[in-house]
């Protein structure tokens, strides 16, 4: 008797194969009980899809060379249900599941059994027969066993008959097809769920991975950090609290304890821990690695704190951490605790990779959203539908901001039907920490400036375009010990300035930095210029003065003129109430307490263009999702990209440094070479952009022929020369 193998190099018994992946399932079944709620029957039908989902491997040719075969083994394992004693809804169910765990059903049109396909089916059935002696006497002996490991009983519903073949040739796959187009919205959920549980388990299974992970107690953990009599009113009330909830405390209050706190509160446990799936959602991918490091100090191992976003491989390789592995896991339902962007949580809604799978771990997940004012209309009108439905699958919300304007709390409160909580004023003013300085000028006279300011260390010069912060850092590098920081270096250069930062701020008598100062580092100015700004912006920017601060003002410095590209970034009719706002409070401290009425009262002017915008952005969104049918993937996969996907090139100084990495197999390091392009300025400079190599992952990467150095980063000047605008 041949042996049938699921993998190869390394090989890969079947039967082994199916038991781990049945493992995993098992792990999920003891976890996930929520979504018995949704799907009663969703382990049972589970656990013969995974048994039956790599069963047409054992056909002679995959056997011999997986490669060179050319047939989808789906195929041929989907006619094995069959033999299963079980309506006919639910075994065409599991037929789906197994026929798409691959692949969609529109990516498997082409090929499947009917007509002038027919005939290349037979013969495939007729490889699977010669592996009879294998299927019949290992594979099928084992059903009933499996049955007892993962029922605690046998349950005898897979009876395949002596005949089976036979009755395989003839499986009518065109009745399968109609009976989804008939069905697929009245078992939207159970189809969702059946191929989303099948990926997870074969995913993981073929990963080495026997199981889901469970965080330990999360309460326990914060202890660790913050005993519980140093914990304040509000984290208290939010540990308290079940169901959404929207926080609004201070920069520095502990709002990070407070949303762990609250996810224990309201997460699902089991005897080994908590089962639930958390997702801490930030916009910027800086303090997404910020926190994950963060957290993972918290929960100590790598498997329980995961990290998603564009670049995370690299970040892992650069944190000297498994980022081959780790990255691949994070992508799959097996990290209970995961810090990403929004993005990451619209690819299921859009249908992008595994979307079942996505839609699966979100059910009855806990999601924690920072900072979500920063996102513009669009993205948050996705979020608003994403949540809305999330919350028919059992998800739970948690809203926290130092900034949130009143319009955004309440469209977020009409979704989320959330409880409210925030920092009582006197305790709120406690944390104030910047005098309010209105300076009427601009850029212009920087020098000038900096000589009337009161600093007894650093200064941060706050820029809103890459191109005023190079003109402003120009201007200042002559007479001063000065740095340029801004979203158009490369990652590594970027990364070497950030490093000098943290170790030796104290070097610097200046940094001219644009908006990216605000959300990356975790270091303390004595003061900062700033150009004129919508106001939850200038405060994310004096949040980079007197970090610790509190009950201590410091000064900082608004001008009251920006740049002429400015207009491009931001709604000036918000920059300019923003303006009025803090020259009422000209030489005052900014208290706490005020922050979130100054912010709501700064977008005034345009609350209902946005909201209008917001809620239109919703509806699409909405439209969209409606759309989706669950095993088919569609143009929705396509706008998601259109919509998100960041451009990045290679400076072409580095071009030949790039080739040699890709050629020496160290492609992970390219990414220290790349530098974000803004699509306004590829649009604009088309010509000075070209692809790598014409083969290869060369094809791939965008090349930029615009002038680069790692002092100013890249210019609006070719490399040949020209004006730096």
């Amino acid at each position: 008797m041949k042996v049938c193998y699921a993998k190869f190099l390394p090989h890969d018994f079947l039967e082994c194969h199916t038991n781990d992946a049945i493992n995993v399932l098992k792990s999920m079944k003891n976890s996930f009980k929520w979504l018995e709620e949704l799907f009663p029957r969703v382990w049972e039908l589970s656990f013969y899809s995974v048994l039956l989902h790599d069963l047409g491997k054992c056909a002679s040719g995959f056997q011999r060379d997986p490669r060179k075969w050319g047939y989808r083994h789906e195929v041929l394992s989907a006619p094995f249900t069959a033999f299963l004693d079980l309506p006919e809804d639910e075994r065409n169910l599991i037929a789906l599941a197994i026929l798409t765990h691959h692949r969609t059903l529109d990516e498997l049109e082409e090929i499947l059994p009917g007509g002038e396909h027919r005939g290349e089916f037979k013969e495939k059935v007729e490889e699977l027969f010669q592996n009879r002696d294998y299927i019949e006497e290992i594979f099928f002996e084992r059903v009933p066993y499996l049955e007892l490991y993962f029922f605690g009983r046998r349950k005898g519903l897979f009876n395949p008959p002596n005949d089976w073949a036979e009755r395989i040739e003839c499986y009518d796959f065109n009745s399968l097809l109609r009976w989804y187009e008939r069905n697929s919205r009245k078992y939207w959920n159970e189809l969702v769920f059946l191929r989303g549980i099948l990926n997870a388990s074969d995913h993981l299974a073929s990963a080495g991975e026997l199981g889901v992970r469970l965080l330990s107690d999360i309460k326990t953990a914060v202890e660790s950090q913050v005993p519980p009599e140093r914990w304040r009113p509000i984290q208290k009330q939010a540990g308290e609290t079940e169901g959404n909830l929207i926080l609004r405390a201070p920069t520095g209050y502990g709002k990070t304890e407070a949303s762990l706190l609250w996810a224990n509160r309201n997460a699902f446990r089991t005897k080994k821990g908590v089962a639930s799936r958390v997702f801490y959602v930030l916009p910027y991918k800086a303090s997404i690695n910020a926190m994950h490091s963060r957290l993972l100090a918290l929960f100590r191992e790598p498997e329980l704190v995961g990290v998603l976003h564009s670049s995370s491989a690299f970040y892992l390789y650069s944190s000297e951490l498994e980022y081959r592995r780790l990255s691949s896991l994070y992508r799959k339902i097996y990290t209970p605790l995961k810090v990403t962007t929004p993005f990451q949580l619209m690819k299921p809604f859009f249908g992008v990779g595994f979307p079942e799978m996505g839609l699966t771990e979100l059910t009855g997940s806990l999601l924690i959203f920072d900072e979500i004012h920063a996102y513009e209309p669009n993205v948050l009108g996705i979020i608003l539908a994403m949540l809305e439905l999330l919350m028919r699958r059992k998800a739970k919300t948690f809203v926290m901001s130092a900034t949130l304007p009143e319009f955004l709390e309440e469209l977020l409160r009409e979704v989320l039907k959330p409880h409210l909580l925030s920092t009582p004023p006197d305790e709120a003013d406690r944390f104030t920490r910047h005098r309010v300085n209105v300076i009427d000028g601009s850029m212009d006279s920087i020098r000038e400036l900096l000589e009337g300011v009161n600093t007894d260390g650093p200064v941060l010069i706050a820029c809103n375009t890459v191109s005023r912060a190079i003109e402003v850092y120009s201007r200042l590098s002559e007479d001063h010990n000065a740095m340029l920081l801004h979203s158009r270096f490369t990652y590594g250069d970027r990364e070497e300035k950030e490093r000098k930062l943290l170790t030796n701020l104290e070097d610097y008598d200046v940094v001219v930095a644009t908006q990216v100062v605000e959300v990356s580092l975790d270091i303390s100015f004595s003061t900062i210029i700033t150009e004129p700004a919508p106001l939850d912006a200038l405060i994310q920017r004096f949040g980079r003065v007197n970090r610790r601060g509190f009950g201590n003002p410091r000064d900082v410095y608004v001008l009251t003129t920006g740049g002429e590209g400015d207009r491009r970034i931001y709604p000036m009719e918000v920059v300019r109430e923003s303006l009025k706002l803090l020259e009422e409070l000209n030489g005052k401290p900014l208290l706490e307490s005020r922050v979130p009425e100054l912010v709501t009262r700064a977008y005034e002017p345009i609350v209902d263009r946005l909201t209008d915008e917001v809620l239109t952005y919703r509806e699409q969104a909405f439209e969209l999702f409606n759309s989706l049918k669950p095993l088919k993937s569609g143009e929705s996969e396509r706008q998601f990209y259109e919509m998100f996907h960041g451009l990045e090139a290679v400076p072409g100084v580095y071009q030949d440094r790039v080739l040699e990495l890709i050629n020496r197999g160290r492609s992970i390091e390219v990414h220290r070479y790349l530098v974000p392009v803004p699509l306004w300025l590829f649009r604009s400079e088309s010509d000075a952009f070209h692809r790598l190599s014409d083969r290869g992952s060369g094809k791939y990467i965008i090349v930029s022929e615009l002038e680069y150095n790692p002092e100013l980063g890249l210019l609006r000047e070719p490399a040949s020369g020209g004006e730096v605008l």
